[in-house]
């Protein structure tokens, strides 16, 4: 059998970036504002929790379950929620599939959209990668692509990353934007 992945699409962002087409939703987009996003979370981590059990039946039906290989929480922002939400989902992944020995677990996250408190408690919720949107390291073709981060925290957060224990650290970039050479 072929190996089992699953991606988990988290679809806020605080803002959106002007190349963006993912489905994604900014607080001002949602009924109570900044507050949007803690509210949503609890529930849409209950209805990613439901789509679980939904796959799981699929599978089982088909006499197809085995062990997850790769989990990639996509965005959006997955880590604007709290790790404690997305270890929820990481539990039920785990209950419902098993892990395979070598599985990895990855988060996307914006330099700016964690400390390293935060990465402290993704590494113990379960993630073992985690790739930032770093997209460039010059300050003008980040604000021609609408990102919210400094250049300078970029190497910031990477080392935050290495001492809250995650071996794999991916930087995700762009080029060809206008004005580039």
């Amino acid at each position: 059998m072929k190996p089992l992945s699953f991606y988990i699409h988290i679809p806020y962002c605080i803002r959106r970036c002007g190349y963006c087409d993912f489905n994604t939703y900014t607080p001002s987009e949602l009924k109570d504002g900044e507050a949007s996003v803690a509210k949503v979370s609890q529930g849409y981590v209950d209805a990613a929790i439901i789509e679980i059990n939904q796959a799981f039946a699929f599978f089982n039906d088909k006499k197809q379950v085995r062990p997850i290989e790769t989990i990639f929480f996509g965005g959006g922002t997955p880590t604007l929620l709290p790790a404690a939400d997305l270890a929820r989902i990481l539990d039920k992944l785990r209950e419902k599939f098993g892990f395979s020995e070598n599985i990895e677990i990855t988060t996307e996250a914006n330099p700016d959209s964690v400390s390293a408190v935060d990465l402290k408690n993704l590494r113990t919720a379960g993630m073992n990668r985690v790739s930032f949107g770093m997209q460039s390291a010059k300050t003008h073709v980040l604000a021609i692509l609408d990102r919210t981060h400094n250049p300078a925290r970029v190497s910031e957060v990477v080392n935050e990353a290495i001492e809250a224990g995650f071996e794999h650290v991916s930087l995700d970039l762009i080029y060809g934007v206008p004005g580039e050479s």
